[in-house]
Formats: structure tokens, sequence, C-alpha cells
């Protein structure tokens, strides 16, 4: 038969019945049928010997029809010639009428579109991909939200720095642990809740003081804070009243990635020739024995819990408040350590909660592993 004839034999009988999306020419070489439903979408292609090649249109269609006829055939695969079926998956009554030969083998192509299993497969892509769809669109809403909160207001990694440095703040930064404490009653990871530790955040985060506000910019490229902030920005973001925000990832490698030996430089100079006192967990590895410290006159040590350590709040207070002469406190203490810098502050002393800063160095210039690696 001549692929005119063939093609419109099969328009006629075909084109009309249902899933048949389409019947035409191909190159002069086939006539090609095309069947949609629901996400199977194949082709059988008819040549002028009658012989039928089985095409799939997209992967998702292969995948389905050989794990559903547990077979392996590849996405385009002669299926019919001679008058002859060459594969065992399927079957005919009737092997010399090409049109019922195509509708039989649609028939049972389509046939494990029935399939309680294919169906509840079907229905769990769909919902998958609404709720990506959903998700990301939430998140875009979040992250609107965010810079639209936060525009006029929040200053760049550099800016945070400088301002530090020529304004000589002290700064209180809050990280996801401090922002878990301050609006869930789970605590972090190093701090159990505590009511009083979650009322001091929210008037930190409330408060104008002078003191230097220090949030997690968004970091719209990193997974971990593509997650957290759908779930803490709408609980936290009442509490943020500040008039400037810092960004609290000064004191994080990627403050080190974006700029480099400028941020050490910015740094250094904050504390250089000034008597400092380091404050942290007793088993924390946060000494002057480090680079970024070199240049610093002295250092004093006050240790503290490494887990639960608001529980020292009032007595860190008291000893810090004992050293006058030190210039600079700085803190690596969690959200305890967000809580004594404010309070600090409100006594007119300077303390920096510069956390993971040692650390942050190490893994940028040093090629070691990140803070949160770091057993203590």
């Amino acid at each position: 038969m001549k692929l005119n004839e063939m093609h419109r034999l099969l328009q006629l009988n075909l084109l009309k019945e249902q899933f048949i999306e389409k019947v035409e020419i191909y190159r002069n070489e086939v006539v090609y049928v095309n069947i949609k439903k629901d996400d199977i979408y194949f082709a059988l292609d008819v040549n002028e010997k009658k012989e039928i090649f089985l095409v799939f249109r997209n992967d998702n269609s292969w995948e389905n029809i050989c794990q559903h006829f547990n077979c392996k055939i590849n996405h385009k695969t002669k299926i019919f010639s001679n008058n002859q079926l060459l594969v065992d998956f399927l079957a005919l009554s009737d092997k010399d009428n090409i049109v019922e030969i195509i509708r039989q083998i649609i028939n049972q192509l389509l046939e494990h579109s029935s399939n309680e299993v294919y169906l509840l497969k079907s229905i769990n892509s769909k919902l998958i991909n609404i709720n990506q769809v959903t998700s990301n669109k939430y998140l875009n809403d979040i992250y609107l939200d965010m810079a639209n909160s936060l525009k006029d207001k929040y200053l760049t990694l550099r800016d945070t720095l400088v301002m530090v440095k020529e304004q000589e703040l002290s700064i209180a930064r809050f990280g996801d642990g401090e922002i878990r404490c301050m609006v869930t009653t789970n605590g972090c990871g190093f701090q159990k809740h505590d009511w009083k530790l979650m009322q001091e955040l929210r008037e930190i985060s409330r408060e104008n003081t002078g003191l230097l506000v220090c949030y997690p910019s968004l970091l719209i490229e990193d997974k971990f804070w593509q997650n957290f902030w759908p779930i803490y920005w709408p609980k936290c973001k009442f509490y943020l009243q500040q008039n400037r925000i810092g960004d609290a990832m000064i004191t994080r490698p990627e403050a080190f990635y974006f700029y480099g030996q400028e941020m050490v430089t910015l740094w250094k100079s904050i504390w250089n020739d000034k008597k400092i006192c380091f404050i942290s967990g007793e088993n924390s590895r946060f000494t002057a024995n480090h680079p970024i410290f070199s240049n610093i006159e002295n250092a004093e040590y006050i240790l503290s819990k490494n887990k639960n350590a608001y529980q020292d709040i009032d007595q860190l207070l008291a000893k810090c408040l004992g050293k006058k002469h030190i210039d600079i406190f700085l803190i690596a203490l969690g959200p305890t350590g967000t809580v004594l810098s404010a309070r600090l502050h409100r006594q007119g002393r300077r303390a920096l909660d510069i956390g993971h800063l040692n650390n942050s160095f190490d893994t940028v210039f040093l090629n070691k592993v990140t803070p949160e690696g770091i057993p203590y």
C-alpha cells in the first residue's frame, strides 16, 4: 500500500477516535499516529510494508510501559512486521487488517493507564508537581516580603562591619538558633527553651538603643535558608523593629568568600591594640591563638557552659562588669551571647557577639571544615 493511501485510510478510520491526537506523514517515510492520554504519549509509525514501530514521545511514557508490561524495549522499537508481532507483551486477534491491528495495539498499550497502581502514581506525581509550584510561589512571596520589610534598613556585609568599626558599635547577632529560641518553645541544639531568654531576645529585636542588631541575609542560593525562612520569617518579622539592621553573616564563611582579605582587615582593625576578653563555652576553640586576633594587646577569658549557658547569664554579666580595663568583649555563646552582648551594651561596655568567626576564617583561608562540622 502506498504511503498516501495508508495516510488516507488511517485518517478516515482513526482520527476521530478517543486519544488519537494526529495522523500525518513524516518525511515521506511513514504515517505516524500520535496517541496521548493523561501522562502517556507515544506514536505508532507505519511504513508502506505495513511494519509498525512503537515510538515514545517522552521518558515517562517509556518508563511506565516498560514497568507495566515488565519488558525492556527502546524508545523506538519495531513491534510488527510480515503479519507477525515482534514483542511478546502484546497479542493480536487480527493480523491482516492494518486499522484493526493499530486499534488493538493502542488499546493494549493504554490498558495500563486504568491500572490502580498507575493511577495512584499519576495522582502522586501531579500532587508533587502542585506542591512544588505552591512551595516555590510561597518562597517567592516570603523573599519579596523580606525585601520590602528590610528595604532601606538592611546593611550589606561590608557596610555592617564598616559601621561597627567607625561608630565603635556593639553587635548582637540573630542566627537560626536565636530566632528559634525567640519564636518557639523548642529551643535550639545547645540551648533549651527558657521563657526569660525568649523575652530578652524579643526585646533586643524591638529596641532601638544604639546596639547594632544583626539578622541573617536572604541567601537565596542556600537550601538551608530556603527551608528556614518560610517557617520563621512570618513569626519573627513583627519583633524586628530596628531602624537599621546589620548582616549577621559578617561572622560566617560567606563574608570571607564575598570580600576575602578585605573582611579580615576590617575585623582586625576593630580590635587593633585593644584589651580583649573572650567569652565562650568551656570546651570552645574560641581563643586569642588565631591569626585573626594576632594584633590584640592582650587576652583574658571567661568560660561558661557548653550548653544551656543562659542559666549563667547573671553571673557572666557580673564577671564582665568586674573587668573595668577590658576594651572589647568578644563573645561566642549562642543565644546567651546575643543577650550578653545586649546587656553589656546597656551598661556602657562594648561587646561583639562574633560566634564562629575564627572557624569561618579557617573554612575559607585554611580549607578546614565549616563551623557546624567542628565537634565541641
